[in-house]
Parts: structure tokens; C-alpha cells; sequence
């Protein structure tokens, strides 16, 4: 089996809701669909989901240039797909950073060998552990009253935990939301915070000590990427469990932290760590420091969501462990797609969301069929997709 053509289109998912995600100018999520298709007629998909240039620096444009005139001449065309580790050893050497761009091909690839083989994608990963993932879900900063109606919306709907996000607004608008879900949500509900690295460490430690009364689960990413001996400092004198996100993208960024003792756990997002395969190992270096792995996404439609479950699904550190893979919900404006089934996403047939968890697709490669009437009307104004190669 080669690859004989690779096809990306630039797509645009507009929320249901008027929320937007930092840093865009549009309400939607900008993301990169790619399609992979080999001499054998099998097609291998894969969505990088939502592009952030605050978050990894990587945008629709830079995703597609890479792939036209970097990664597709040299590493796929006229190659095996099956040579995974070859190809993502091939972009890792040559190629640094980012990590959405080789993700979205990791994803591609795999969804290729599992269709190749007709066995899910988590089968090749070793085979499922979870038949179920349990989900925390993403609550935007809001006035308090409103991130309190929005998180007993989602009590109700069975979400047993509840992220918030943090360090758009004032320090006593951030402790008055804290304050008031706990009260309201009582303390069977995990409740943690995300400030995605928007305080400075002095903001920070004065935060975090007023909010410890609050029995947070543990604080997400409080300083910017690159304080990692900030992180460590912050840890040793608060009494809420820091764990990183941003700090913790390539391996080389989670021995730093071990070495440093930085944190008390870490948050993956699959694109961030550079695909399923490099995912695995992220993990496993995780687990051999003792740190408690969750996972995020990037906000994309239900293929990214599938690609992502492949990883949670099959890995045994991960059993116990929140996933926020909620793309399509957020997208989507609803909390399960079994009351409310989603017709509009980049997949004709999403995994299954229901009682706060996501539950694994069964279909071969990612178990995900491409929603083609949708694609002509979701391509992102003013940008154009391209293809390379021939069949």
C-alpha cells in the first residue's frame, strides 16, 4: 500500500452559542481536514481541530504550508502509511515544533492502518481498557450567576467534575466564581481551574491561597509556558496540586519538569504532544514519574474527538483519569448527543456523549465517516485547500 495523495481544506465550525475561543476573531473554530488517499482506494481522515496562535502558535495557513511542501513531498507521497514511526521519526527530525501540523497526519495515518487491517484504531494501540471515558466539562469565564447555571446544567446531565476557566476578568471576579459553584454544586463535584498561564507567580500565589477553601481539585496551568521554576516555586507553597499544559508539549518538556519536581500532575492534548504515537510515549514517561495524566482537546469536531478517544480508550493510565473531550458539544451547544443528536459536525456519526461520558467509536480505523454534504458550506471563508499528488 502507498499514498499516492494528500487533500487539506481549511474548515471553519461555527458555534451554536455566541462563545468564542481566545483569541479568535470569528466564533468558530478554525481547524485543518486532511484526507490521505493510498493505491488501494482506502482514504485515511484526520482533523487537527481548533488552530490557536496563543495556545501553539500554529494557524490554518501554517498547518497547510507545512504539509504541501514539507511533510507530504517528503515523507508521504509514494510511502507506506503503515511506516508510522518512520514517517513521525522522518517530520520530528527535520521539522521542529509544530506538533498540530504532524498530529493531523498522525491521525490520517492511523485511521489508514486500522481501515487496511478493519480493526479500530485503540486495537492497534493494545486494545481497550475503557469502555467509557468520564468527562469534565469546560465552563467559559462568565459573570458568577450564569458559570453557576451552566455548571448545575451540566451536574444534572451527569458531569461529576467541572473546569473553569480563569484570568480573563478581575481576582475577585475569578474567587466569586470559584466560591459560588462550590456552593452551589456542593462537594461531590471536582472543581479546578484554568488560567491557561495567564497570571504572573505573584498573582498566582495570592489566588490561590484565598480560593484553597474552595477544596479545588487542582489549578491548570496558572503561570505562562516557559516558568516552569515558577511552577515548582508556586507548588511548594500552596495547597492546591499544580498541574502544567502548556509547559508540557515536546518529551523533552516533561523530563524538565520531572527533574524540577514542578507539578503534581500534567494535561495532554494529543495535538499538543504531536499525534496518537508520540502520545503514547508522552504518557509513559508520565507514568514512570508517578504523575496523574488528564487530557484536553482543541475544541474540533467529532473526528478530532475520535482521534483523541483512541488514545484514552487504550491506555491503562489513563482508566481512572478526566478527559475534557468535548469539541463537539461546545461546538454544538448541547451535553450528550443522545437527547440532542448533532447533525451538522465535520462527522456524519460522532462518538456517542451521554450521562457525562464519551464512549468509544467501534468501526474500523477511527470509526469516523466524513459528513460530506456539510464540507462545501463549513470551508473557511477567503482560504483556499489544495491538494498534492495524483490517484
Amino acid at each position: 500500500m502507498k499514498i499516492t495523495k494528500i487533500e487539506c481544506m481549511p474548515v471553519t465550525s461555527y458555534f451554536k452559542t455566541a462563545f468564542t475561543m481566545r483569541g479568535a476573531t470569528e466564533p468558530g473554530s478554525d481547524s485543518v481536514l486532511v484526507r490521505i488517499f493510498t493505491d488501494e482506494g482506502m482514504v485515511g481522515i484526520g482533523d487537527s481541530g481548533g488552530t490557536s496562535t496563543w495556545y501553539q502558535g500554529e494557524t490554518q495557513e501554517s498547518i497547510m504550508a507545512l504539509i504541501k511542501d514539507h511533510i507530504g513531498p517528503r515523507y508521504l507521497l509514494g510511502e507506506d502509511p503503515r511506516r508510522i514511526e518512520k514517517i513521525v521519526a522522518g517530520m520530528d527530525h527535520w521539522i521542529k515544533g509544530n506538533n498540530q501540523a504532524k498530529a493531523v497526519i498522525d491521525y490520517a495515518l492511523h485511521d489508514l492502518v486500522g481501515k487496511k487491517y478493519g480493526i479500530p484504531v485503540y486495537d492497534l494501540l493494545g486494545g481497550l481498557i475503557s469502555d467509557k471515558i468520564p468527562l469534565a466539562i469546560v465552563l467559559s469565564a462568565d459573570e458568577p450567576q450564569e458559570v453557576v447555571r451552566r455548571a448545575l446544567e451540566a451536574k444534572k446531565a451527569g458531569f461529576q467534575a467541572l473546569k473553569l476557566k480563569m484570568g480573563s476578568g478581575s481576582e475577585e471576579s475569578d474567587i466569586a466564581i470559584v466560591r459560588e459553584v462550590r456552593a452551589a454544586a456542593g462537594d461531590d463535584v471536582d472543581i479546578f481551574i484554568d488560567p491557561n498561564g495567564f497570571w504572573d507567580y505573584y498573582q498566582a500565589l495570592r489566588i490561590l491561597r484565598k480560593m484553597e477553601k474552595y477544596n479545588l481539585a487542582f489549578v491548570e496551568q496558572p503561570l505562562p509556558w516557559w516558568d516552569i521554576d515558577g511552577l515548582a516555586r508556586l507548588r511548594g507553597r500552596v495547597g492546591v496540586p499544580v498541574f502544567a499544559d502548556e509547559s508540557a508539549a515536546e518529551l523533552k518538556d516533561l523530563i524538565e519538569i520531572i527533574r524540577k519536581d514542578a507539578v503534581d500532575g500534567l494535561m495532554i492534548k494529543v495535538s499538543k504532544a504531536g499525534g496518537i504515537l508520540k502520545s503514547k510515549k508522552w504518557i509513559s514517561i508520565a507514568q514512570a514519574a508517578g504523575l496523574r495524566v488528564y487530557s484536553g482537546c482543541m475544541c474540533g469536531s467529532g473526528l478530532e474527538a475520535s482521534a483523541i478517544l483512541q488514545v484514552l480508550a487504550s491506555t491503562a493510565w489513563l482508566s481512572n483519569a478526566l478527559a475534557e473531550n468535548l469539541g463537539p458539544l461546545h461546538i454544538h451547544d448541547c451535553l450528550d448527543t443522545v437527547s440532542e443528536p448533532i447533525e451538522n459536525d465535520i462527522a456524519a456519526n460522532l462518538p456517542r456523549y451521554e450521562n457525562g461520558c464519551m464512549y468509544p467509536t467501534e468501526g474500523p480505523g477511527l470509526g469516523i465517516e466524513l459528513n460530506e454534504k456539510i464540507i462545501p458550506d463549513i470551508i473557511t471563508k477567503g482560504k483556499k485547500g489544495f491538494v498534492i499528488g495524483k490517484n
